[in-house]
């Protein structure tokens, strides 16, 4: 099980974080603090085929910094430890786009072990990061124990002149969406509708924006809707945002 930490400054991912790291750039040398793969699976990515592989989900959008990568680091297995490895991201987790090739260091089976710095993704904006193993250090099966990702959440960012932002979530969804609203005008009401592929409205809505609150749900329907693509519009006043959103 995956656990997911997200703060305003870095996305922490971590299959098990032991409660005996005390020092927050070590890691711990239990088999189970970590992701192992034994057997391929169909990639996310359709290009890459069938392949060990590692997806994350952040939930919605984020501007993506630095990375430091931790390899797998029990000492019987330390051969698990992935070396080369595709790097890829995504906006909707359908269509990627390859970051690059990149190495990892074994790892040393040390509890004072530290992982190393991975590469910048300069700030580009994702929803999913892809972890492809090319190779290992000649163990049966691959494997890593943690990923760091620092962020800009982009929805702290507002221009002064537009004064409005939005990011909706999940996406996929089942059912209804989660709303991410930061405006300058916390008097105009904040209106949304959605529409089908060919540009029909299905519902449309609005909901008065409460200061101090970011968050809103937004009731779409979504089990009474087909599966396939639809485009969401957000408006306060005469500022505006889409989304295309799949239904599952």
């Amino acid at each position: 099980m995956k656990k997911l930490i997200i703060t305003y400054l870095f996305l922490f991912f971590t299959i098990y974080l032991a409660e005996s790291q005390c020092y927050p750039d070590r890691h711990s040398t239990t088999w189970y603090d970590g992701w192992i793969s034994c057997e391929t699976s169909i990639n996310p990515n359709g290009t890459y085929g069938s392949t060990h592989w590692i997806m994350y989900d952040f939930g919605y959008e984020y501007e993506l910094k630095e990375t430091r990568f931790w390899n797998a680091n029990e000492p019987d297995n330390l051969d698990y430890g992935i070396n080369e490895f595709y790097l890829d991201y995504s906006l909707d987790g359908i269509e990627w786009i390859n970051f690059g090739t990149f190495n990892l260091s074994q790892g040393d089976g040390r509890s004072i072990y530290e992982g190393e710095e991975g590469p910048n993704f300069n700030e580009i904006t994702a929803r999913y990061v892809l972890i492809t193993p090319i190779s290992n250090f000649g163990g049966d099966c691959y494997g890593f124990s943690e990923l760091r990702i620092n962020i800009n959440d982009p929805l702290t960012v507002i221009d002064e002149e537009d004064g409005f932002n939005a990011v909706v979530y999940p996406n996929p969804f089942t059912s209804d969406v989660t709303l991410r609203i930061a405006t300058l005008d916390e008097e105009s009401p904040v209106t949304f509708a959605l529409y089908d592929i060919l540009g029909r409205q299905i519902r449309a809505s609005s909901l008065d924006f409460t200061p101090d609150n970011d968050t809103y749900e937004l009731e779409l329907s979504g089990d009474n809707l087909s599966e396939g693509i639809y485009i969401l519009k957000i408006e306060q006043a005469d500022k505006a945002k889409s989304f295309k959103l799949i239904k599952d």
